[in-house]
């Protein structure tokens, strides 16, 4: 097919906005003192050979994080947030840290320290040892960020001429993008390119010692990552680089097609010439630094800005010849070997390619696609082409001076982003938003491989994928292991006590109300003096109140209110007393077991209640309700009736040791304490959990059991069954607040893939 000429509309930025993009940060572990980790890749990140987000790129000790391609940025920094502190938890065990630069801070003495990834893949494993053997190790040890863009293929179609080959027609498109960004790429570098220094032992097979000890980027300059100068692949046409790619493996100028070393790569699949038939699938752009200030090695606004960088160069005039491609070479080498505070060699050009960006910035506010201001980033971004003491580069310069200091700095910044990547471990970071029950699922299938759709955030909704082994998940727990039937019998708690009952499962005696009237008219017919008013069907101890004794007519209309404002049947039996154990069972077998207490505080002599309410708070596994392990104890107005029933209020000081209750009810929505037990317990009672969890049908089940005596068997009388869940928490066991934490996530995925080999460490 001939050339085709074609041109994008300005407007065309709107769909072109919508182009997928993904990131590949890559890093080295290192110990607590710069030098390389010498502990092997983790097996509590998967098999390598199953693992699509974590993986081992040329060292042993050399890490890449690959996310998922989103339209959305937000989405992209979710998934580098969920990627480094799953690594992270793992280094804080091993001692180790994320080294947070391109360039390597230390360099072992002895290169043989520098291991190969130890794959299983004995292909990938030869190629490796091969490009340690031609390239060097120190040049291997170099990490960047890799940036994939894949256009909006409905932008492509609107332009694709009538009767023409649509792929291409995609690939003269491609192939356009990827001259453009060659011949102009120097301009990013100059301004994010972020590897001024480097350990002064760095040195390579095919260039030597750099020539300079400070320059804009060595990891970009011809010191870097980069083939043999004789190596020529064209890029006038996409079969003129399949020809020259092919021609260079053949000649064994390359060892592999993939051993070509350019900063866009053509991507689809192997071998190269699948391009040409099957068309381009997405570019992979390579010559980005590691922003050391970014915990996640770049931030969210350069990413948006790289994006728009990449499109505006569809608006350019091609770069059509090997000639423009060589200029924009020897702009890359020179920009990069410049000196950090110089300023752009071409200032001009630049400002040119930014007058195209700003006038589609414009439009992407117009539109409202970017959540900023585009316009505004742009500009802040172009100010940078009269300031280089601002760029990157430019910064770390100012801070560092010299490279003796590099690898102060380096150390304090990995120390920091540690500090980032493993606060709140019960959370899975970037998502947050979900219940935690999923956020640990998700958890435990990046870990092990399995890739994790988000079908609907808002209803914790995910897909997961393994090998084309497809498995719904909601809530953590609700699968297709149990039936729509057993939801409802364990939702309605009248239904539960029925059947219960009928499989001799011992139940608390009680009634119902259909009306507050009829449960009002009630009262004068009580006979029980402990007991207990709570919604039909409700979760989280919503609607709930305990009667220790006989109540006033007054507090009894209250509790009934508070229940019928959750349902609209209310019940109300027997209060069983003794010490309640919430039993998770799975598969019909009790996996789990947690005791939760009431919210409580514990006296010192010094404090009042409102203080000791304020440092129990305090503990990083409480949050807000449903948002953490244990919820923050509240000062309300169940609280201060517990308190004023007890003879107490918040400005009171309890003796030393003195326990004060908060609530009557254990859950721990309401600030509740949650203690292991799973391995304290009778095993009469987990054959009671399970009879019940049978009973209803349940797969995955929470059952609520009071007994005196959990040492103690089972017998008619000293236990009573008070609730069964259809989706019961995993923190709860997860996290507890005192106690073993249990692996519940990792045991849903094993019984949803049990052709997964899982690592069993916790």
């Amino acid at each position: 097919m001939a050339k085709q000429t074609f041109s994008f509309n300005q407007a065309d930025i709107v769909t072109l906005w919508a182009s997928t993009i993904g990131i590949e940060r890559e890093t080295l572990r290192i110990n607590h003192d710069g030098s390389s980790a010498q502990t092997p890749h983790s097996p509590e990140w998967g098999d390598r050979n199953h693992q699509p987000y974590i993986q081992t790129d040329f060292g042993e000790n050399q890490l890449e994080f690959i996310t998922p391609p989103s339209s959305s940025t937000d989405e992209i920094l979710q998934w580098l947030a969920a990627l480094h502190q799953i690594v992270a938890q793992t280094n804080e065990k091993q001692g180790e840290l994320l080294w947070p630069f391109s360039m390597p801070g230390k360099i072992p003495t002895n290169r043989d320290d520098i291991k190969v990834a130890q794959l299983t893949n004995q292909t990938e494993l030869h190629y490796r040892e091969h490009l340690a053997d031609y390239y060097g190790k120190d040049v291997q040890l170099l990490s960047g960020i890799h940036y994939n863009l894949k256009i909006n293929p409905a932008t492509i179609e609107k332009h694709c001429p009538a009767g023409a080959d649509y792929i291409e027609f995609s690939n003269q498109v491609y192939s356009k993008l990827a001259r453009n960004f060659m011949r102009y790429r120097w301009i990013l570098t100059y301004l994010l390119g972020a590897a001024p220094f480097v350990d002064e032992s760095y040195a390579t097979n095919l260039y030597g010692k750099p020539h300079t000890p400070i320059m804009r980027s060595i990891r970009q300059s011809r010191y870097g990552y980069q083939n043999h100068p004789s190596i020529q692949i064209s890029y006038e046409s996409l079969e003129a680089f399949v020809n020259d790619l092919e021609a260079a493996v053949e000649s064994k100028a390359l060892s592999v097609e993939k051993e070509l070393y350019r900063d866009v790569r053509f991507r689809r699949a192997q071998p190269v010439r699948q391009l040409i038939e099957q068309g381009i699938n997405y570019l992979e752009f390579r010559n980005f630094d590691i922003n050391p200030f970014a915990p996640y090695g770049i931030w969210q606004e350069d990413m948006e800005f790289i994006r728009l960088f990449i499109l505006s160069l569809l608006y350019i005039e091609d770069a059509a010849t090997d000639e423009a491609i060589d200029l924009g070479q020897d702009y890359q080498f020179k920009t990069a070997e410049d000196h950090p505070l110089n300023p752009p060699i071409n200032i001009s050009e630049a400002e040119m390619v930014f007058a195209v960006m700003r006038e589609l910035a414009v439009i992407l506010d117009e539109h409202q696609l970017y959540k900023g201001s585009m316009v505004a980033l742009v500009d802040k971004k172009g100010r940078l082409l009269n300031q280089p003491e601002l760029t990157l580069s430019g910064q770390l310069f100012e801070i560092v001076q010299t490279p003796d200091n590099f690898l102060s700095l380096g150390m304090e910044l990995a120390e920091e982003h540690q500090r980032t990547y493993i606060a709140h471990p019960y959370s899975l970071h970037g998502f947050e938003s979900f219940e935690l029950s999923t956020q640990d699922v998700i958890k435990e299938a990046i870990r092990h491989g399995i890739e994790v759709t988000v079908i609907d955030a808002k209803e914790n909704l995910i897909k997961l994928d393994y090998d084309g082994h497809v498995e719904f998940v909601k809530n953590g727990n609700m699968t297709r292991h149990d039936s729509l039937i057993s939801y409802f019998l364990m939702e309605n708690k009248i239904a539960t006590k029925v059947i219960l009952d009928e499989a001799a499962v011992r139940v608390p005696a009680g009634l119902s109300f259909n009306t507050f009237e009829e449960g009002r008219t009630y009262y004068s017919q009580l006979t029980l003096d402990a007991f207990v008013i709570k919604p039909k069907n409700t979760n989280y101890g919503l609607g709930i109140t305990i009667f220790e004794e006989k109540p006033t007519l007054d507090r009894y209309v209250k509790a009934l209110e508070f229940a019928f404002a959750e349902d609209d049947t209310v019940l109300l039996e027997a209060f069983a007393k003794g010490t309640e154990l919430r039993f998770y069972v799975q598969e019909g077998e009790v996996k789990a077991i947690v005791e939760r207490q009431p919210a409580q505080v514990i006296g010192d002599g010094q404090s009042t209640v409102s203080q000791l309410i304020d440092q129990t708070n305090a503990d990083p596994l409480r949050g807000k309700k449903h948002l953490a392990p244990l919820t923050f104890i509240e000062k309300g107005e169940a609280e201060m009736a517990l308190l004023d029933a007890a003879g107490l209020s918040l400005e009171s000081i309890p003796d030393s040791g003195q326990l004060v209750y908060l609530r009557r009810n254990s859950n721990i929505s309401t600030g509740g304490l949650s203690i292991d037990r799973t391995d304290e317990v009778n095993a009469s009672y987990k054959f009671i959990a399970v009879t019940a969890a049978n009973a209803l049908g349940a797969n995955f089940c929470g059952v609520d059991i009071i007994m005196e005596d959990y040492s103690v068997a089972a017998s008619n009388t000293n236990y009573h069954v008070i609730e069964a869940n259809f989706n019961p928490m995993i923190t709860l066991h997860r996290y507890p607040g005192v106690g073993k934490q249990r692996p519940v996530g990792r045991w849903v995925l094993e019984q949803l893939y049990p052709e997964i080999e899982f690592n069993t460490t916790f």
